[in-house]
């Protein structure tokens, strides 16, 4: 399948359309490139694409641009009107533990004092690690990796749970060098 435009006439005229078109091909590019499979739609308001890579080890890139309308006039609309999300799944291995990363709330820094389960990521403070064993070597890693993301503040979220690692970013960018660097395609 491919990423296919689901745009009025009109809306092809858009500058809008012309960036997420070319976000889409860019995508689109780097996921045929890496013998993966895409799909998805988009037009000057949103996108919503994905993409399997099943080599050396299968992940699933899924990114999604969303734009609103409505008025709140105590929020600004760079807040209230946008949302854009990269989420990368893939598989566990064996040896790694089941965590949460996550940006840091006012009430986390009690919880630090109460649970020992709550602490400071080393990486960043402005994220909260909830984890009851240590992390091991792998994950270590994973956040070393993930260092430009934290430190820019577009992590939104780490979960590895179960058989399952999601790692959810709020922005709009590919960021193909980070993801190649931790997946090792």
């Amino acid at each position: 399948m491919t990423i296919t435009p689901n745009a009025s006439e009109s809306e092809k005229k858009s500058p809008f359309y012309e960036v997420n078109e070319k976000f889409c091909r860019e995508f689109e590019d780097f996921i045929t490139r890496k013998d993966g499979k895409v799909n998805g739609r988009y037009n000057a308001w949103s996108y919503s694409i994905s993409g399997k890579i099943t080599k050396p080890k299968p992940w699933i890139l899924h990114y999604r641009k969303s734009t609103y309308s409505g008025a709140n006039l105590l929020l600004t609309s760079k807040y209230q009107n946008l949302l854009t999300l990269a989420e990368w799944t893939t598989s566990k291995t064996a040896n790694e533990n089941d965590y949460l990363i996550r940006k840091r709330t006012i009430t986390d820094l009690i919880k630090i004092w109460l649970f020992k389960s709550y602490k400071k990521l080393e990486i960043s403070d402005r994220y909260i690690l909830i984890s009851r064993t240590d992390n091991s070597t792998a994950d270590r890693e994973l956040m070393k990796k993930l260092k430009p993301l934290f430190q820019s503040k577009e992590i939104y979220k780490i979960k590895s749970k179960k058989d399952k690692l999601v790692i959810e970013l709020r922005t709009d960018k590919h960021y193909f060098d980070i993801f190649k660097s931790i997946s090792g395609v």
